[in-house]
């Protein structure tokens, strides 16, 4: 039985038990055996054993419901321009700082805390909020988690058009990303010409977290 239906069936139990309920006050005041009577008891408790069971089987759904765990958390976030070809002003690699929590039973952080390394396996969840600055009119601006160097997920994604004035842009997303174990990602920063533009230098506005999602 699935979560929907073991409600179901414990709402159809508790209405089946109330109607047995009623029917034996409404029969207490007739000429009723000795014998009908224990036999509509045995019934109720047999219904109220099997509310029971189903109250149990429910509990132990809502404890198999999918948890996460926090494992890694930054507050602060830089352009790292160190390692290629994420070497440019206009690609580059986020930097990881402000270390609030880092898991080392789940993660570990290399390449000057630009690589995260998954350590366990399953499934990771992975949420990004920056503020990017020098954001200018006419260009493609990326951010792109990468898994073992390829592209794996794009995060955000912004066209900018030719009368396009903001100076910022607010990016807050998530993606979900598998881990064999061995695994590491990295999340890059892009634009399509030579234009330099990188997040916004105070930690109140930027904050990547890593959950691992356990079944």
């Amino acid at each position: 039985m699935g979560r929907s239906g073991a409600v179901l069936g414990i709402i159809g139990l508790i209405l089946a038990a109330g109607s047995i309920g009623f029917t034996f006050i409404v029969w207490n005041g007739q000429n009723t055996s000795n014998s009908d009577l224990k036999a509509e008891l045995d019934d109720l408790i047999d219904d109220l054993n099997n509310l029971t069971d189903e109250l149990n089987f429910l509990t132990d759904e809502f404890n198999n419901f999918t948890r996460t765990t926090v494992v890694g958390k930054w507050n602060a976030l830089y352009d790292n321009q160190d390692y290629e070809p994420y070497n440019l002003t206009n690609n580059w690699l986020y930097e990881y700082r402000g270390n609030s929590l880092n898991n080392t039973n789940y993660i570990a952080v290399s390449n000057n805390n630009t690589r995260i390394t998954l350590l366990k396996s399953g499934w990771y969840r992975i949420h990004l909020s920056v503020l990017l600055k020098n954001i200018n009119a006419s260009f493609l601006y990326k951010t792109s988690i990468l898994k073992d160097g390829a592209t794996e997920f794009v995060l955000d994604r912004l066209q900018t058009g030719a009368t396009f004035n903001e100076y910022y842009h607010h990016v807050d997303s998530s993606a979900f990303v598998y881990s064999n174990g061995t695994n590491y990602i990295e999340i890059n920063g892009y634009t399509d010409w030579d234009d330099y533009f990188s997040p916004h230098l105070s930690p109140h506005y930027n904050q990547l977290t890593i959950e691992y999602v356990a079944q």
